[in-house]
């Protein structure tokens, strides 16, 4: 037969009912067909007949069919193709009768395995008929293909191992460096400030890539999404040959455009693999979207508690732990500049206890929030406003300025009265309640702390802080108008020092509201109210405005009488300080009042506002004399000892007794002291006459006064060898002197290089050649100053007694003006030397 189709495929869709499917061409044995079911997801399966599948009309050149034991289901595709094994089983026996069917049909099977070679070869990558490879054939083995892509290498020829692994999207070639310092990596470079991909937070990269392409412009488009502070897109480094080697980071900031390179601000996420210096690798970015809109007001957190403007744009507590937190502090303008105060004071608007939620979060931590209900009025401050707030849940902390979304949600006002139900049947008796107020009066509280009349059958304090109550204010009437001004203005009635009795108010329906006083003064009797003056002892929660409230009071019992006498306790102790108000401790018959101290204490008399003092009285009382310490400011500690002897008196500063055998130095006497209170020796300088220019001199039995050129006779002072004459050149601290040159240490001006001591101490030199800097007449012990302006830039170098550092020679030798100190040792000469100036 002839072989006229290349037709050696057929292809069906299953359905889960047909199970026969048909092949148009002739097969010469049912081997000769491979059938194969791809699945939905593209998994191939090739059957195997008899197991699978059965064929008919093996030899038929229209061919016949495959016939499956079960139907392929709905979705799966069904391929039939020819795949005529590659032998040839025709022997032509020499002499043997040519048998012309036989070999047609080998002929036929030779252009089957043809036509189904070329049906492989035409699903094959080839090189066009113009184009040409040197070689297609690699040599790599499986385990170096292993993760790797199928690629052209530099002279076009195909290689299992491509230069390069485009990471697809947004991306550039550039090659890696593990070098970390902060500086242009080099042409076509990135690198990281930390070895470690996982410790990475700066990315170096070069504006141009590895081609030469200058993608600066696209690498500080990095951070073009300001409005995602936290992630302004995600960057892939991958390494160009291979596909486990790669690194994730996000951006986190704004780019810097450095001199040839970028510095990418980087937060690591992910990585597999290592990375090796002069790696191709392939950097890809992806932008971020821009964070959404805030919710409700944007602020800044103030982390002060004080009842106080926060600050422009933010918002405080009056608590560092928020389920403490009762009231909130808000800008009256949020961190934009927007007023919102006027909305802010509509917070409290609605007619139920619970006004609204407010709801602030961390803008770049959602997980960090606090919840809180407004729960009553809030106040117009200035600059603010005080919001008054319950804690409903809290995550976490603020720090000073974090961004906060600040959403208020309103709760709808309280609903009329519904309309009163049928009564139900009577249902089962109930536990027993707790034990309700035991309230004596029914009233009303008032938030109002004004001295006067609160309202009809009200209650009000003189201050809205319970522990600082120190007077309620108490209508004459209680709820039912009934009048109980007598019974309150009895609540003094009670002589007791402490307390003359005890007020409880608690809130009606909430027992676990109260504050409990002690009525601590007189009750006084205004109009239409009164005034009982109280100490507060205990509290819990807090009474609002138009509370019902039950008042009960206890009275207190009478102050004892007390004990008259401890005769009967013969060791009695005090069990605090004995005040003895206006009373005196008195002894009777002649008795002492003795005062022991036990081993070494002290009668210590303690000072108060004045330091301690004692007075004794005279024998009537009516004149007496002070003792007293020192002031506190004296910072005086000392002990003051009675003299010892027979009796006597003690002598003060204005007393005029007669001192006998005393010895008083000369630093305790002021004022004249009369010559005959003087011995003999103090006489004779008294006596003598004053006269101008005189020295008083002992001559050996009296004082004398003689003339200066005398008294200098009388102690021996010769001029010349004892003392020095007068001299006019002698400088005088009180003159005005002329010096010399040397004398004021003038500028010296020595420009070959040789400074001679003597001359003076400063010198200037401005030399013209090259020179030994030398000192000639050294001494010991001076010091100056060199100014040195070598603007030629001579050399210099150092006399052997001239010593320097290391530098010093070649410093100088630098053009340039210097200033060089000195210090001589009587042999050397050191120097220091400045740096060079403008």
């Amino acid at each position: 037969m002839t072989v006229s189709s290349s037709t050696i495929k057929n292809s069906y869709s299953g359905d889960g009912s047909t199970t026969a499917f048909a092949y148009a061409f002739k097969i010469f044995a049912a081997a000769d067909l491979t059938v194969i079911i791809r699945s939905s997801t593209g998994v191939e399966t090739v059957k195997t007949i008899t197991t699978h599948y059965d064929v008919s009309n093996v030899g038929v050149d229209g061919g016949g069919n495959v016939t499956f034991g079960s139907a392929p289901a709905s979705g799966e595709t069904v391929v039939i193709i020819r795949n005529t094994a590659n032998t040839q089983t025709l022997d032509l026996v020499e002499n043997d009768p040519f048998l012309s069917g036989s070999f047609e049909e080998s002929l036929d099977k030779i252009t089957h395995q043809l036509i189904e070679q070329q049906e492989e070869i035409d699903r094959s990558f080839k090189v066009s008929r113009t184009n040409s490879i040197t070689t297609s054939e690699f040599a790599d083995n499986a385990a170096s293909r292993a993760s790797k892509t199928l690629g052209f290498d530099s002279d076009g020829n195909l290689t299992t191992v491509a230069d390069f692994l485009p990471a697809g999207g947004d991306s550039a070639q550039f090659t890696y460096s593990t070098t970390t310092t902060d500086s242009d990596p080099g042409s076509g470079v990135v690198r990281f400030n930390n070895a470690n991909l996982a410790s990475a937070t700066i990315a170096y990269i070069d504006d141009l890539e590895a081609n030469g392409t200058d993608v600066s412009a696209w690498v500080q488009s990095f951070d073009d999404v300001a409005g995602n502070d936290t992630n302004r897109g995600r960057i892939r480094i991958s390494k160009a040959n291979s596909l486990v080697v790669w690194a994730v980071y996000k951006v986190t900031g704004a780019v810097v455009d450095a001199s040839g390179y970028t510095k990418v601000n980087l937060v690591y996420i992910d990585s597999a693999g290592t990375l090796a210096n002069n790696d191709k690798v392939f950097i890809s970015f992806v932008a971020s979207g821009e964070d959404g809109a805030i919710p409700g007001y944007y602020y800044k957190f103030d982390s002060g508690t004080s009842d106080a403007d926060p600050g422009a744009g933010e918002i405080a507590f009056n608590n560092g732990t928020y389920a403490s937190a009762t009231a909130i502090y808000i800008d009256d303008a949020d961190a934009n500049g927007v007023t919102t105060s006027t909305d802010v004071l509509t917070w409290d608007d609605s007619t139920s206890s619970i006004k609204g939620s407010l709801m602030i979060y961390d803008i770049n931590d959602r997980s960090t929030y606090a919840r809180f209900n407004i729960t009553g009025s809030s106040t117009d401050a200035s600059g603010y406003n005080k919001l008054a707030v319950t804690h409903v849940a809290s995550n976490n902390t603020f720090s000073a300025a974090d961004e906060l979304s600040v959403h208020f949600s309103r709760s709808g006002n309280a609903g009329d009265t519904g309309s009163t139900g049928s009564t139900g049947s009577t249902g089962s008796t109930g536990a027993t309640g707790a034990s309700g107020t035991n309230s004596q009066l029914s009233m009303t509280f008032s938030n109002s702390t004004s001295d006067a009349d609160p309202g009809a059958g009200k209650i009000a304090f003189n201050n809205g802080t319970l522990s600082s109550v120190s007077i309620l204010y108490i209508d004459d009437a209680d709820d039912a108008s009934a009048d109980i001004s007598g019974y309150v203005q009895s609540f003094d009635d009670v002589v007791n020092s402490t307390a003359r009795g005890i007020i409880t108010i608690t809130k009606e329906g909430t027992a676990s509201t109260y504050a409990t006083f002690k009525v601590s003064g007189t009750v006084t009797d205004a109009s239409g109210y009164s005034k009982v003056p109280v100490t507060h002892i205990v509290s819990n929660g807090s009474f609002s405005n138009a509370d019902g409230i039950g008042v009960h009071f206890s009275y207190s019992g009478t102050d004892g009488s007390g004990i008259t006498d401890v005769v009967s306790d013969t060791s009695p102790e005090l069990g605090g300080d004995l005040d003895v108000l206006a009373k005196d401790i008195v002894s009777s018959s002649n008795r002492d009042i003795d005062l022991a101290p036990h081993g070494t204490g002290k009668v210590v008399v303690k000072g108060n506002t004045n330091p301690g003092t004692i007075v004794f009285n005279c024998e009537s009382n009516s004149h007496g004399q002070t003792v007293k310490s020192q002031p506190h400011s004296a910072t005086v500690t000392n002990v003051l000892t009675l003299p010892p002897g027979g009796d006597q008196e003690i002598v003060g500063t204005t007393a005029t007794q007669t001192l006998t055998n005393k010895s008083i130095v000369a630093t305790q006497l002021t004022g004249t002291v009369a010559n005959a209170r003087l011995d003999a020796q103090l006489q004779d300088v008294a006596g003598l006459a004053v006269t101008n220019g005189n020295f008083i001199v002992g001559d050996g039995s009296n004082f004398v006064a003689e003339s200066g050129a005398t008294a200098r006779t009388s102690l021996g002072l010769a001029i010349g060898s004892d003392v020095e004459a007068f001299d006019s050149d002698n400088a005088k601290t009180d003159v005005t002197q002329s010096f010399t040159a040397p004398q004021r240490n003038a500028l010296t001006s020595d420009n070959d290089g040789s400074f001679d001591l003597n001359a003076t101490n400063n010198f200037k030199c401005t030399p013209s050649g090259n020179f030994t800097l030398t000192f000639t007449n050294i001494p010991d012990g001076q010091s100056g100053f060199i100014l040195l302006i070598n603007s030629g830039g001579h050399t210099v170098s150092l006399h052997t007694n001239t010593k320097g550092s290391a530098t010093t020679a070649a410093t100088l030798t630098t053009a340039g003006t210097y200033l060089v100190s000195y210090l001589s040792d009587g042999t050397n000469v050191y120097l220091t030397n400045s740096v060079v100036y403008a």
